[in-house]
């Protein structure tokens, strides 16, 4: 666990809007982390991965932007009761994400950390889960206090694809991503011939600043808005990422790229068919 030795109001991470979920009446039946082990769209349950002993999840009330959580699948309340398989997979994940957090998301540093018991503050005491809160410089600023109000830079859609993005590239090997890349608040999209952009990955590079660097010779807007790839992670072995963009203002970009209505995805292959679909269900602008 990362300790800072001095605690003061400027590096405390404060977090008051955490409020409506610590002190909320409510709250699911069950177990909220086995409820979403339960379920088979982990893009909508937040889970990043899956392994064989535990589990990534990107946290819905975050404290800081990328806020993710290891979890075992075992319902336990106490690292006493994790078998040492689990133990050493939480600890290989929690290593492995320091880096690929640094590299998606640029953070500085990090606080990881569980909280055991209702009586340090464990949200969900019934389920040992252990944080990775990403910190930067700076990132306790004014604004929680004075108004209560967390400033996150971006949608949890857009944190989670990137993250989802740079695991299923770390895991599959891909060298290569598929963009769905929706123009403006047009009912378009942007297509390579008759199939959907494949940018190729440059190594040391996040997954989504690749894809946006290989758009931003044609438009002068771009942002990620999400995963685009296969709803369960069990599949991201296997396929290479895809994430969905916007992108505004376009300058006109190589020949072979054109705008395909949403209405006219026909001349596209099925896969290609259904990633627009998920993405034009879930997360288009």
């Amino acid at each position: 666990m990362h300790s800072d030795s001095t605690i003061t109001p400027r590096n405390r991470l404060w977090t008051p809007w955490r409020m409506a979920y610590v002190g909320g009446t409510a709250r699911e039946p069950g177990c909220v982390f086995c409820n979403r082990l339960a379920a088979s769209d982990d893009s909508r349950s937040l889970i990043l991965h899956r392994g064989r002993h535990a589990f990534i999840i990107l946290n819905l009330y975050p404290y800081n932007t990328g806020h993710l959580m290891v979890v075992p699948h075992a319902h336990v309340q106490d690292p006493s009761e994790l078998d040492p398989e689990t133990q050493a997979e939480m600890a290989a994940l929690i290593g492995n994400l320091t880096a690929l957090l640094r590299r998606v998301l640029g953070c500085a540093g990090f606080n990881i950390g569980m909280n055991i018991g209702d009586a340090a503050g464990a949200g969900i005491a019934e389920h040992l889960h252990q944080h990775i809160v990403p910190r930067w410089v700076g990132d306790a600023n004014f604004m929680p206090i004075l108004s209560s109000t967390k400033v996150l830079p971006e949608l949890l859609a857009a944190t989670y694809g990137k993250i989802r993005a740079e695991i299923a590239r770390d895991i599959s090997g891909a060298g290569d991503a598929k963009v769905i890349a929706f123009v403006g608040d047009t009912p378009a999209l942007v297509v390579e011939g008759s199939a959907l952009p494949v940018v190729a990955l440059e190594s040391g590079r996040a997954v989504w600043k690749s894809v946006l660097d290989a758009f931003s010779g044609d438009f002068d807007e771009l942002s990620i808005l999400g995963w685009a790839g296969h709803f369960g992670t069990g599949k991201d072995e296997d396929t290479i990422p895809a994430l969905a963009i916007r992108a505004l203002t376009p300058r006109g970009g190589p020949q072979a790229r054109r705008l395909l209505a949403h209405d006219d995805l026909a001349s596209l292959s099925n896969a290609d068919r259904e990633i627009v679909q998920r993405a034009l269900d879930r997360i288009a602008p």
